[in-house]
């Protein structure tokens, strides 16, 4: 979109985080590309991650003032007549609460005095979407009527709306106009927000799950469509600033998609798994809680992930569409990028991340699986893989079937034993009595030695009995000498946790077992990376977690276990 450039001042631009942000790059990309003799001053004291624009001739660099010195700041701006202001927040995550506020808010109370004494006519804020948001109910084409909520569950969607509230009030104040972007979900090239957070996803044990029901949509927004909004609104302010200033306006690419699809085609792109598995929101938020409740309790800053908090969570599960018509009405905003092209885009631009990562961690084609060689790679392993359906499929039959008639029945154990051998005798006696084909099928006979038990067999079976009888033995006898203190609690822990188990009543139990058993095993072997990954991680926050523990055990205690540990 050209720029009008009647005005000599309008041919020099004022832009915040414009080499650390996504949205500031390519806002001076945009800018150069749309007036070929501007002038941009990048006012940025974030380190940059992504190499600075072309055109390094028409830039002027301001990275080392002190951005909350106001004499620093009408230098740095005198000459400008617009300031497009980009929201920091993201870029600087990875910084303490007190930079990103100074960042986010001190700055700009310091940009919003400094701008009428260095001649700034104009300025544009871009935040976000998420400063009418909070809590996991849908939000559905909402229009800049939405108020903002009296409590966030995030404290950095708190912030943006402070930020966007004090920007909104200095409009029409010593001369200058502003107005607030809010675009929704933005990404794009560059991206150091959205993107690497589906990649980190991606790499964490939630990568096989979707969030909630999976039926959500959102809007998400392409970074050079924001640009694009950024230029009309400041054109749209120089035209008629009475009808423009003061307001918010949502940005959007117009175009809802399902959340989970727009995730899953970033993450095909970059050669990630689509999730397939759909988790139900309360589980995740109870866990958010637990995790949250004892991050506090212990003060424990590690336990925190981002991908286990409640506004996370209510993003990726709930709807977020937005109405971007006064958007297109008052500042003749319309997107230049369609969804899918950005997507190639994006996609396009990360895809050295996802080739140099060498993330994934599976098993070569051919090798057993862990849960292979844990049954033994033999028989078992083949009906509780699954890997024989028909055979499975009969043993699943018979279990259950053996499970009712003595469990739920309500017989009495010789009853029922008696039912199950009349039952297995009269079939084997039909199926004796069958001819060898029936209407064509042929009908496979019971060997001779099917129920036989060879010699070979029955020893080895009583070996391992024995075995495991003097392996008992061999405990029993090193706990009656009273010096392996690891191995009485290994045995104290392991008799609680049986004394636990068997106060459940016994049909639930063994219910609960042959589900785990038919069920377990297979979905181990279908998710061994991430559970392999998951328990690592619990390993190593439980090793963390010790020394604290310990720590605060009363001396007498750490004395005694200091001779035995």
């Amino acid at each position: 979109m050209a720029i009008d450039e009647s005005d000599h001042y309008q041919r020099t631009y004022a832009v915040t985080f414009g080499h650390s942000t996504s949205l500031g790059r390519a806002l001076v990309s945009s800018l150069l590309a749309s007036s070929p003799h501007a002038l941009i001053r990048i006012l940025d004291p974030l380190e940059a991650t992504q190499p600075a624009p072309v055109y390094h001739d028409r830039i002027s660099y301001h990275h080392n003032s002190d951005f909350l010195d106001r004499a620093q700041l009408i230098g740095a701006l005198s000459g400008s007549p617009v300031v497009f202001h980009v929201d920091p927040t993201r870029a600087a995550q990875s910084q303490s609460f007190a930079r990103i506020h100074s960042l986010s808010l001190g700055f700009t109370k310091a940009l919003i005095s400094a701008c009428p004494k260095a001649g700034v006519r104009r300025l544009v804020y871009t935040g976000s979407s998420d400063v009418v948001i909070s809590g996991g109910g849908d939000v559905c084409n909402a229009d800049e009527s939405l108020p903002y909520p009296d409590e966030y569950d995030d404290p950095l969607s708190e912030l943006r709306a402070q930020v966007e509230m004090r920007v909104l009030c200095a409009s029409g104040k010593n001369g200058l106009h502003t107005c607030a972007l809010r675009p929704s979900f933005m990404f794009g090239t560059g991206d150091e927000n959205l993107v690497p957070f589906f990649v980190s996803f991606a790499r964490s044990f939630f990568s096989k799950f979707i969030i909630g029901n999976g039926k959500n949509k959102c809007d998400f927004t392409y970074v050079e469509n924001v640009a694009h909004a950024n230029i009309c609104a400041n054109k749209a302010l120089s035209l008629d600033p009475i009808s423009v200033s003061g307001k918010p306006y949502f940005v959007t690419n117009e175009e809802p998609v399902d959340t989970w699809d727009f995730i899953s085609s970033i993450l095909e792109g970059l050669g990630y798994q689509r999730p397939l598995i759909c988790l139900p929101t309360k589980i995740l938020l109870v866990a958010a809680s637990v995790t949250e409740l004892t991050r506090q309790r212990i003060r424990f800053g590690t336990l925190s992930s981002r991908l286990l908090s409640r506004p996370v969570i209510y993003s990726l599960a709930s709807t977020r569409t937005f109405n971007c018509s006064k958007a297109k009405r008052i500042l003749s905003y319309s997107p230049v990028v369609r969804l899918e092209d950005g997507i190639a885009q994006t996609v396009e631009s990360f895809s050295k991340l996802a080739n140099s990562l060498g993330f994934d961690g599976r098993r070569e084609v051919g090798e057993p699986s862990k849960a292979s060689m844990l049954l033994g790679s033999g028989l078992v392993a083949e009906i509780l893989l699954w890997r024989d359906e028909k055979r499975t499929f009969l043993f699943v039959m018979f279990s259950f079937l053996f499970y009712y008639t003595f469990l739920l029945s309500g017989r009495t154990f010789v009853s029922a034993l008696a039912n199950i051998l009349l039952v297995i005798t009269v079939s084997l006696f039909g199926h004796g009595y069958l001819p060898h084909s029936v209407y064509g099928f042929n009908i496979e006979k019971l060997p001779p030695n099917c129920f036989h038990a060879s010699e070979t067999t029955a020893t080895d079976l009583f070996r391992q009995l024995a075995s495991m009888w003097n392996r008992g033995v061999h405990t029993v006898l090193q706990l009656a000498e009273g010096q392996d203190w690891k191995l009485l609690l290994k045995a104290v822990l392991s008799l609680y946790f049986l004394r636990l188990v068997f106060h459940l009543p016994l049909p639930i139990l063994v219910g609960f077992s042959l589900v785990c058993t038919f069920s377990g095993f297979m979905m181990y072997e279908q998710c061994e990376h991430e559970i392999d990954m998951l328990i690592t991680t619990a390993l190593g926050r439980v090793k963390l977690l010790a020394p604290q523990i310990i720590s605060k055990l009363p001396g007498p205690v750490l004395d005694y276990m200091s001779n035995f540990l």
